[in-house]
């Protein structure tokens, strides 16, 4: 089997997550409410995950994370403590999208015919009526990676707040909150920081005015009847995905033993490999970046049609043949707009981790060529 579907959730996750999910099914008790050795495993093991992730990020202060059911949620949370227009992009996914709709008053700053974004219009864009940018910090249909340091800069010098999705990116792309100025960061753990499913978590800066998003029991302040507003309590009611949170730290281990460079230079190069290969077979039409230079990075993601046929019986033929992928819209339906594939079913999407090879390539492209009769 050749798994390229990374983007939609990583695989196949590293043994030693799968170790430290049986660890935690030994030893976790439910964090912060008690004093017997299950309790303080797992409150010790939520404190050393929280550390992991402020050096990753190289955030200051690991109290200001709170643990997340994945993007989405932390998403959210983020919109929730917007005040002011919300100012994003096209490129965004409908977790960003949907809540800032639905909340009501935003401007979404358009994306060219390759899904790439132009930082002037963005920057003016934000006015003196703006509360929050959000912006995604890598597209999940192209894997182009944006400039976000430069909008955070802007964003900082405006007193504006700077959001920033980072589902795609991290664990492939280096991420530093401090140098790129972002006051919230919401991210994942099941793509490329090798957790599982049903994890996430949210990075909010000191600077931000915190509200709670939902209510409940965080084994603090019991007295109060109002949720706490202190970091993390405050949006972790209930009780925390332990098991799931022991992963995540044992897949950001993995990532620090391989080198999130070497991890964004194999993704890369898949991708430069993957394109330019593909852009030479008639009937193909690749999407996104359209040089691949030496100094252009990727989270290694290609998205194509087949002429002819729809992306879902694309992908489907392919996956007979052993080969995931995955088809559609992703989720991001005003990227499709841009790229001109909304009337087409959205294109096939094929996403990369370390682990994939050029010969997993080429055999891809052999079969498409095969199964559709290209050249």
């Amino acid at each position: 089997m050749i798994y390229m579907d990374n983007a939609a959730t990583s695989w196949p996750k590293p043994k030693s997550v799968r170790v430290a999910i049986n660890e935690a099914l030994d030893n976790a008790g439910n964090p912060g409410r008690g004093t017997h050795s299950y309790t303080v495993w797992s409150s010790m093991k939520l404190n050393e995950v929280r550390q992991k992730l402020a050096k990753l990020f190289n955030i200051k202060d690991p109290q200001r994370i709170a643990f997340t059911l994945n993007a989405t949620h932390a998403l959210n949370i983020a919109v929730n403590l917007c005040y002011g227009q919300i100012v994003t992009t096209a490129m965004e996914h409908n977790s960003v999208l949907r809540p800032a709709v639905t909340r009501g008053y935003y401007h979404i700053n358009a994306a060219d015919s390759r899904g790439g974004l132009d930082y002037d219009q963005i920057k003016r864009s934000i006015t003196e009526l703006t509360g929050a940018v959000i912006m995604t910090h890598a597209s999940n249909v192209t894997g182009e990676v944006y400039d976000i340091a430069q909008i955070g800069e802007y964003c900082r010098k405006k007193g504006v707040l700077f959001i920033v999705d980072c589902a795609q990116s991290a664990g492939v792309i280096p991420i530093d909150v401090e140098s790129m100025h972002i006051d919230v960061l919401c991210f994942t753990g099941h793509k490329g920081l090798f957790g599982i499913q049903g994890t996430g978590g949210i990075y909010i800066a000191e600077n931000v005015r915190i509200r709670p998003y939902m209510s409940g029991g965080t084994g603090s302040y019991s007295f109060l009847l109002k949720q706490p507003t202190v970091m993390p309590d405050c949006f972790e009611a209930g009780t925390v995905n332990t098991h799931g949170i022991a992963a995540l730290g044992a897949g950001i281990d993995y990532i620090n033993g391989i080198g999130i460079g070497k991890i964004q230079e194999v993704h890369t190069e898949l991708w430069r490999y993957f394109i330019t290969s593909a852009r030479k077979i008639n009937g193909i039409t690749v999407y996104g970046q359209e040089d691949p230079g030496p100094k252009m990075i990727n989270t290694g993601v290609v998205s194509l049609n087949v002429k002819g046929y729809e992306p879902g019986e694309v992908s489907m033929r392919l996956g007979k043949e052993g080969i995931c992928t995955r088809a559609g819209y992703h989720c991001a339906p005003l990227a499709h707009k841009a790229l001109k594939t909304d009337g087409l079913g959205g294109t096939v999407r094929f996403s990369f981790n370390h682990l994939n090879t050029k010969a997993e390539v080429d055999t891809t492209l052999y079969t498409l060529k095969k199964l559709f009769a290209l050249s």
